[in-house]
């Protein structure tokens, strides 16, 4: 692993002695000059003294390459200052478009990895757990999660990773560096991943489309997440009273009932709420704001069902059925006045 600016000298500069100028290029980087007392040199020792002088740097050259080598291996880097250095490579002219969307690429292997979004092609399957991803290095990571195998360590927090790409990108949390930036806003971001799905708010592009009602999202876990409408599936079951969610985030938020967390006050009352929703709803109290309006009357609601019930008035709805008589009614109130009928 080379890291720039370190004055090393590249072998193929060592191979070819005819391309260094009058001042020599050490290994750590301090320059040395032809002294005057080199001048009653024959040529011969003077290229002598040049020949041990290439051979002693191209054996510390090899010997700092293996070091690179053997730390990459280890569980920890020896200079994790080394991993933020990012290599200049010289633009490559994108000439495969992806037929779907119209994204280029530079080598056509990459075209082919990228359209597995349009096709939803999965052909790397995990043996343990069945899981199909789109990339081999995806397997790759998540094959840690039944191995535990996570053998790049970070020596700021000690906290390890499956793999070294996972690392860099963690230490940029330490470092605060943010090296993708969005060429339309400004905007900077720590992965690269994170740039492209936020690129897609300033093109419109949503590449991953469901393919039972056909709607398109921006991101592939945003579509992961609506299929479950179609499917009923509701993979998140909370430990305590086993109900279950569609959503991580709709489990995080139902746990709080069970611990008593109510992490959102009100600046107003002082009133406690598990969740940012429940606040906002809370809020319109107290400033009076009424988002939700009547297309028919112009009527407005602090709560979206507050318009839902209203827009009843409007139309011959009546969803609240009595399981008696069958009578039907346009709110749960009437029903439950009129259910005492049977019970009375």
């Amino acid at each position: 692993m080379n890291t720039a600016g370190d004055g090393t000298v590249g072998e193929n500069q060592e191979e070819n002695p005819q391309q260094e100028g009058p001042e020599q290029v050490e290994p750590h980087g301090t320059v040395s000059r032809r002294s005057k007392g080199d001048v009653s040199l024959s040529p011969e020792q003077e290229e002598g003294r040049e020949t041990q002088r290439r051979s002693e740097r191209q054996k510390s050259n090899q010997q700092r390459k293996r070091q690179d080598e053997s730390t990459c291996r280890g569980r920890c880097l020896e200079d994790p200052s080394e991993i933020m250095v990012q290599p200049q490579v010289p633009m490559k002219e994108k000439l495969y478009n992806c037929p779907e969307c119209g994204k280029s690429f530079a080598q056509i292997s990459n075209l082919l990895v990228h359209q597995r979004i349009h096709t939803r092609e999965r052909p790397y399957k995990c043996p343990d757990c069945g899981e199909s991803f789109t990339l081999n290095s995806d397997i790759i990571s998540h094959r840690s999660v039944h191995t535990g195998d996570r053998p790049y360590s970070c020596l700021e927090c000690g906290k390890c990773f499956a793999n070294f790409s996972s690392l860099i990108s963690h230490r940029r949390i330490h470092t605060g560096e943010r090296p993708y930036t969005c060429p339309d806003c400004g905007k900077s971001f720590k992965r690269s991943s994170d740039l492209s799905k936020h690129r897609r708010l300033h093109t419109g592009e949503t590449p991953y489309k469901c393919p039972e009602c056909g709607k398109s999202f921006t991101q592939s876990s945003n579509l992961v997440s609506h299929q479950r409408i179609h499917t009923g599936e509701t993979p998140y079951k909370c430990p305590d009273c086993g109900k279950s969610f569609k959503q991580r985030f709709s489990l995080i938020v139902h746990q709080r009932i069970h611990i008593g967390e109510r992490s959102y006050k009100c600046p107003d009352c002082g009133k406690r709420f598990s969740n940012s929703s429940q606040l906002i709803r809370h809020r319109r109290i107290h400033t009076g704001e009424k988002p939700y309006n009547c297309s028919e009357c112009g009527k407005s609601f602090s709560q979206s069902w507050g318009v839902l019930r209203h827009q009843r008035i409007h139309s011959a709805e009546t969803p609240y059925k009595c399981s008696v008589c069958g009578k039907s009614y346009k709110g749960k109130d009437s029903l439950k006045s009129h259910q005492k009928v049977h019970t009375a």
